[in-house]
């Protein structure tokens, strides 16, 4: 966002809308530098949330360090007193929040307290954001993981390793919901990513169909896709719970993932594909797959919903594909040295396109941006003749 401001500004300024005296002024106003209040709520968050990540990891090798030395029912009251903490934490965080919501807050800048659109930012960022309360929520979701931990090395229900990151994650799915914060969602999502490794691990197969390595790899990719258009989706539509899927981390680590995944899949098929061998059918399905999947990113992020992250991520991806391709066709032939020389002349290559690309979509991007924003002013400014 400050990015795209400065470069609308910068781009008046090149148009002649804007004096050169006036550029700094405009940039200032545009987006300030943080006041003391904001730096120090900024270092405030910080260590609350350090704070509660070093106070679980500090609990659970407190108690694996300690386990011959605590009986069963100190174990459990030192984990579940910590968890009925956190809850409380949240009640009477939560419940200060509100109060204070419904109270003018007086502590504010003179150019936030006048300001509906910079009041309701405030209340989104203290409701979805890096809060007290969602920090209490993060501790909790973290203490009941070590809760059933413990129930399973306690009793030794015999249960699979990814059940319980299956079930950890399926617990704290509400924390997550009412939180809509990110660090709360993306732990749920790394829960399950592990909890798809370890049962892929253990018994390599779905619905009782056996699952080959490249075969895994796919439904990772997969997974990951419906993870990042579960939140793409449920973020743009516009219904009750918009504001808890709103999670930008989420959507930038489960796309990177996807695409990470899809590319191992294809350079696997790239150096497993046989040209004597007849299941090589099922190759062609898997790059099919992989070309439909990118086409479908490209094509949904650059016309769609513009954006340069997953662009990058898909031209990346293409790159090490080609890449790839033209390695293994290359170093079969007896000249090494030429290939070398071939394979440096196409990255370079690639990477001079890829770039090039990139840099004309952002412009084509931050113009886009300027006329949104032109029309949202000039409706707010229609309005306002309205009401006038």
């Amino acid at each position: 966002m400050m990015t795209q401001k400065r470069s609308t500004i910068w781009q008046w300024f090149i148009d002649g809308k804007i004096e050169p005296v006036n550029v700094k002024a405009a940039m200032l106003l545009a987006y300030p530098h943080p006041s003391a209040n904001k730096w120090q709520q900024l270092i405030a968050n910080i260590l609350l949330y350090l704070g509660v990540l070093l106070l679980g990891a500090g609990v659970i090798f407190f108690m694996a360090f300690n386990w011959d030395a605590l009986s069963h029912l100190n174990k459990f009251a030192i984990v579940e007193t910590l968890f009925t903490l956190f809850i409380g934490g949240f009640y009477l965080a939560n419940r200060a929040r509100k109060k204070s919501s419904l109270q003018p807050n007086l502590q504010h800048e003179p150019h936030e307290a006048h300001n509906p659109h910079d009041q309701h930012n405030q209340h989104i960022q203290q409701t979805y954001g890096w809060s007290l309360a969602n920090a209490m929520l993060l501790g909790a979701s973290i203490m009941l993981g070590a809760l059933l931990a413990l129930v399973g090395q306690t009793y030794q229900t015999g249960a699979d390793p990814w059940q319980l990151f299956a079930i950890w994650a399926l617990l704290i799915l509400p924390f997550a919901y009412i939180a809509g914060f990110d660090l709360l969602w993306l732990l749920v999502v790394v829960l399950l990513n592990v909890s798809l490794g370890l049962y892929l691990q253990s018994f390599a197969s779905v619905f009782s169909f056996l699952l080959e390595d490249i075969q895994q790899i796919a439904i990772f990719g997969l997974v990951n896709l419906v993870i990042h258009l579960t939140f793409a989706i449920a973020k743009r539509c516009k219904w009750r719970g918009q504001l808890h899927f709103n999670c930008p981390m989420v959507e930038a680590s489960s796309l990177l993932a996807s695409v990470s995944g899809f590319t191992w899949l294809i350079i696997w098929v790239i150096f497993d594909f046989n040209y004597h061998y007849d299941s090589n059918e099922y190759v062609a399905y898997y790059a099919l797959v992989y070309l439909v999947t990118m086409a479908s990113l490209f094509v949904w992020y650059r016309y769609r919903s513009p954006a340069l992250y997953p662009l990058t991520l898909v031209l990346t991806s293409m790159s090490a594909a080609i890449i790839s391709l033209l390695s293994r066709e290359l170093f079969e032939t007896s000249d090494t040295i030429a290939a070398f020389f071939i394979m440096a002349i196409v990255v370079v290559g690639l990477t001079s396109g890829c770039l090039y690309w990139l840099k004309k979509w952002h412009q084509q991007f931050d113009e886009m941006t300027m006329l949104t924003d032109k029309k949202a002013s000039n409706s707010d400014v229609k309005q306002e003749e309205d009401r006038s």
